[in-house]
């Protein structure tokens, strides 16, 4: 819609407006007595050089089996701002309320995609904002497994890894080195096994290495020296089996 004031054509479809009777209405005044109010602010604004169309828009409408013209304005954000700031007490605040919400209202009918292109558009961005919250919420999800250590049950497995190959790297439980040198095995165990993962406490690893430390564990072998004494120990034993023999 298109209305002519002082030789300007404008598109007041273009622009977010509310009907003067309709503000009339929310303001709780008769319509003649607001245009009374517009046109006294139109003059002041005239006169200071100022835009008046900025605020109020002359328009016109037609009742219904009525063929005759009433004259109306329609009335930008800025000019329901004008009419509010003349109002006082609780009156002021239930318009202002009021003309808020109605060009709220407006914005949101404006922002809905109409013809088939904008609401490809908006799929397409929809869609794009939606894989990027995905990836930031994967990245967010990658960096608390990272930081995600084992379990109470996982480190009882590791225990239980670590304590069956100290056993079999000392040639069983009921072997002279396991009674000579289990204490220094499992020491040995740990020692290597924090060294390798960089960690202060088994307690410490973390769950995306859990697979990890368990092999590790389970291909974990001792020193030359400490497996040369390992046999020794051993064979003391053997020997003296023999002996007794």
């Amino acid at each position: 819609m298109e209305e002519l004031m002082d030789n300007e054509l404008i598109n007041t479809s273009a622009i977010e407006t509310i009907d003067s009777r309709e503000v009339a209405e929310m303001v709780g005044i008769q319509h003649k007595d607001l245009l009374k109010k517009v046109r006294n602010y139109q003059q002041i604004l005239e006169s200071a050089k100022l835009r008046p169309q900025d605020f109020f828009i002359p328009s016109t409408y037609k009742v219904e089996n009525n063929n005759k013209t009433y004259e109306c304005y329609l009335l930008t954000k800025k000019g329901c701002e004008m009419v509010a700031n003349k109002l006082t007490g609780e009156k002021g605040v239930i318009f202002t309320a009021k003309y808020v919400n109605r060009f709220a209202e407006m914005e949101q009918k404006i922002k809905l995609p109409k013809t088939d292109r904008e609401i490809l558009f908006l799929s397409v961005k929809v869609q794009e904002e939606t894989a990027q919250r995905v990836d930031v919420l994967e990245e967010k999800v990658s960096d608390l497994e990272k930081s995600t250590t084992i379990d109470s049950s996982q480190q009882h497995t590791l225990e239980k890894v670590a304590k069956t190959t100290a056993i079999r790297t000392l040639g069983g439980i009921d072997s002279r080195a396991y009674q000579l040198m289990s204490r220094k095995i499992f020491s040995n165990i740990w020692r290597d096994y924090k060294n390798y993962f960089k960690l202060g406490s088994y307690r410490d690893t973390l769950k995306t290495d859990y697979e990890n430390a368990k092999n590790y564990l389970e291909s974990w072998a001792p020193e030359v020296n400490t497996s040369l004494k390992i046999k020794e120990y051993n064979s003391q034993l053997a020997m003296n089996l023999d002996y007794n023999n």
